[in-house]
């Protein structure tokens, strides 16, 4: 027998299979999401309009992120440690109102993308309830044994104190270091219990500064200053001044 006959697969399980894929499928970002929803689209039983299938498509992944239980954990671990006003969630950071370089008190966000650099760093997508941003995670987070091993697409981290930047505005991003990371919760961590949570020990949660530094200006300080305007009041001439000085003695 050919070897690639052991590979035919019937029809009635792949389509099964194909069904499995779809029910956990999410959209690609950007225009690249219309492409893959017109090709689920296409495979499925009940065809519907792009725009239709890509909404339904985008709802079930909404529900799925925060349904999991790395969410629920994050929603409990709030509330009993009341970290945020009232211990409600909704009460935290929300990564859709954040602005370049400003200290996010409390940020509670799913990790949907991890990219590592080659340095030892990682580039991380991170989404909530109100939007997405892009983050530079640094290397001593995930070499730190109590965080590192839990860190990869599908977990959810709280953080604390953390910073936004932007090299190209509107792009935002948060970089985030050790001492912004007050937990993480594995995307493959079981469900919730009162008691579990219970055992789990009161963070360290730094307070916002009411005066932070202004960033902006200190990076504006920081440019070529062959790139800066340059003043329209010229410097004064000592030589002249002393000349000025002879002559009158």
């Amino acid at each position: 027998m050919d070897a690639w006959r052991g590979l035919e697969i019937e029809d009635d399980v792949l389509q099964s299979f194909l069904k499995k894929c779809d029910s956990s499928s999410s959209l690609i970002p950007g225009p690249a999401g219309n492409i893959q929803a017109t090709m689920l689209n296409r495979i499925s039983d009940d065809p519907r309009t792009t725009q239709q299938f890509a909404e339904e498509v985008a709802q079930a992944t909404f529900e799925r992120d925060f349904n999991s239980n790395a969410w629920k954990w994050a929603e409990m671990y709030i509330k009993h440690h009341d970290i945020v006003k009232d211990g409600d969630i909704n009460n935290v950071t929300h990564l859709g109102t954040a602005k370049p370089f400003e200290t996010l008190h409390i940020v509670v966000c799913l990790v949907k993308e991890c990219i590592p650099n080659g340095l030892g760093d990682m580039k991380l997508n991170l989404k909530d309830t109100t939007g997405s941003m892009k983050a530079s995670l640094y290397n001593k987070v995930l070499s730190d044994p109590k965080f590192g091993p839990h860190i990869g697409v599908g977990c959810v981290m709280i953080l604390n104190h953390v910073t936004t930047f932007s090299a190209y505005p509107p792009n935002i991003y948060l970089n985030i270091v050790l001492t912004n990371v007050i937990n993480v919760f594995a995307a493959d961590i079981c469900p919730p219990t009162k008691e579990l949570v219970m055992v789990t020990p009161k963070p360290v949660i730094r307070p916002l500064k009411v005066d932070p530094p202004n960033i902006a200006e200190i990076m504006c300080k920081l440019r070529n200053p062959f790139l800066q305007i340059p003043s329209s009041s010229k410097p004064t001439d000592n030589n002249n001044n002393k000349d000025t000085s002879n002559t009158m003695e």
